[in-house]
């Protein structure tokens, strides 16, 4: 049934000399099954926007309805809420306590009162989707590398079956080859499982390169909302948001203002590459004739 977002407001300490604004007649919706890329610099709203979207806040304005449930009704149910959209917070490793890793995926299925069997296939099958073998399950998390630990973190919340993933900021503080294996990672999960996932970034290349439809906050609202091409075309708006496109955008634009007759609409390195062979390969065949 998806989230809807409708008319949502929310003030940090109302009322006291220190009131701000963190959201402002924010209405969204999303769709089962959608990849989105919730972009902004700081303080543009994002983190108080995903945390109405499990309950985590409550609004004081407007309504988040997700899969039926109205979060601002009296009775909701928070902990089916939190099953059902699974948050994984900014250095989830730094959550990650048990002595192995078995233990720490299956705390969140043990907690639901789950019979051992369901506990141990929800564990083994969250595994599969970050990439973990069974070999990890004995292993101390504490001794895997920071992408093996963040992929456990995940797996945690993985094992609730959530129809909703969360991620905020997942490749935060790794290394390029962290953050390469942790994106990868999120990409095959979504592919594989065709649940909704919310990536939220504050890097335009790893939103770039994973999400189909992105939804940029600025100063506590939605300020632009569609598909990547669309979004990142845009560039000079999202700079004066303090925002930048990705490079390969700007080598675009760059390109274009020269007279190359590229795509404006490229923003990956794949397609810029393919774009610019294909324009060699028509200038060498003109000049042939």
């Amino acid at each position: 049934m998806g989230i809807s977002i409708k008319n949502l407001e929310y003030v940090y300490m109302q009322g006291s000399p220190f009131e701000k604004k963190a959201l402002s007649d924010v209405n969204l919706e999303i769709k089962d099954g959608e990849f989105i890329g919730l972009i902004g610099h700081t303080g543009s709203g994002k983190s108080t926007l995903i945390q109405h979207l499990n309950g985590l806040l409550k609004p004081q304005t407007g309504e988040v309805i997700v899969n039926g449930k109205n979060t601002t009704q009296k009775g909701v149910d928070l902990k089916e809420l939190r099953q059902e959209v699974g948050l994984v917070f900014q250095y989830p490793e730094h959550q990650i306590f048990e002595d192995t890793v078995y233990k720490d995926i299956a705390f969140g299925p043990k907690n639901m009162g789950l019979s051992e069997q369901e506990i141990d296939e929800r564990v083994k099958e969250a595994m599969s989707y970050v990439g973990l073998e069974e070999s990890f399950c004995n292993l101390s998390p504490f001794e895997l590398s920071g992408g093996q630990k963040r992929r456990v973190a995940i797996a945690g919340v993985l094992a609730m079956r959530p129809s909703t993933l969360i991620l905020d900021e997942p490749a935060a503080g790794l290394d390029p080859a962290g953050r390469e294996e942790i994106l990868t990672q999120i990409r095959a999960l979504y592919l594989n499982s065709k649940m909704t996932v919310i990536l939220v970034s504050h890097s335009m290349e790893d939103v770039a390169r994973i999400a189909s439809r992105i939804i940029v906050m600025n100063r506590g609202t939605v300020a632009m909302d569609g598909k990547a091409d669309k979004i990142f075309s845009r560039a000079d708006e999202l700079r004066k948001m303090g925002l930048d496109a990705p490079q390969i955008s700007l080598l675009v634009s760059e390109l274009r203002r020269r007279g190359l007759p590229i795509d404006a609409n490229i923003y990956t390195i794949e397609r810029a590459k393919a774009a610019i062979m294909l324009l060699a390969k028509e200038k060498k065949g003109a000049q042939t004739c």
